[in-house]
């Protein structure tokens, strides 16, 4: 049976020039204290940065706008028509040289199995964002659409305020058939994307995140009790003095 999560998320660097894959953080805090919103629930470690993690409120978190794709992909390829159709089982898309990227779906029952849905074009980064749905897995597909090259992140990009960087994320606590945690990436106008950090999550997962300042974010969190039963709530994340 195909079960398929979709999850949008993000995380953001302040400053991070690291390498691809950073282990846990020793600073990092395992322990919830109290649901406070006063009090420190729990620590994470970006890139070099500690960022504080507290309650936060559904009307604080509602307030930060996010980009959300539509359900239905004809009404997301509307948006982009003059170079984006759908062709049948293909997906095709006209990049800024003339060139076609094409992306077939395949529709065995089977571990080959992947459908790709047209999420955005994001103008910021110059990249369609294409959702895939695999076999009890997902992802999404960056296409650059200068050159057609594709990266592929566990989460839609949540862009830094200056563009400079985006962060993808995934929550995936009980079934674990996806990365539960987020990726770091950095842009350069013009260049694809390049993996500056990934980080796999045990307790918790930013299932959405996002930018309320340059400084501090705002999320959606699942985490698992004592228990090991999974629960959600609002958190916002500040950088430790």
């Amino acid at each position: 049976m195909m079960r398929i999560a979709i999850a949008f998320c993000a995380l953001y660097l302040v400053s991070c020039q690291q390498s691809a894959k950073t282990e846990e953080g020793t600073k990092d805090s395992t322990t919830t204290v109290t649901d406070s919103a006063a009090v420190i629930i729990d620590t994470v470690s970006i890139g070099r940065q500690l960022y504080n993690i507290t309650v936060s409120t559904a009307a604080e978190f509602q307030q930060v706008p996010a980009f959300v794709a539509d359900t239905s992909e004809a009404v997301n390829i509307l948006r982009d028509a003059s170079h984006v159709r759908r062709a049948g089982d293909s997906l095709v898309l006209t990049l800024a040289n003339g060139r076609q990227k094409v992306m077939v779906n395949n529709n065995n029952d089977n571990e080959e199995y992947t459908q790709y849905t047209y999420q955005a074009y994001l103008p910021a980064i110059e990249h369609w964002v294409v959702f895939n749905a695999g076999y009890e897995w997902h992802s999404y597909e960056l296409i650059n659409s200068r050159n057609g090259e594709m990266t592929r992140t566990i989460g839609f990009p949540e862009l830094s305020p200056d563009k400079r960087y985006f962060i993808c994320s995934n929550t995936d606590l009980m079934a674990a058939f996806t990365l539960n945690g987020f990726q770091l990436f950095q842009y350069t106008p013009g260049q694809n994307p390049v993996l500056v950090q990934e980080r796999e999550l045990v307790n918790w997962g930013p299932a959405t995140i996002k930018w309320k300042d340059a400084t501090t974010l705002v999320a959606l969190q699942h985490y698992l009790d004592a228990h090991s039963e999974e629960h959600t709530r609002f958190i916002r994340l500040m950088p430790e003095p």
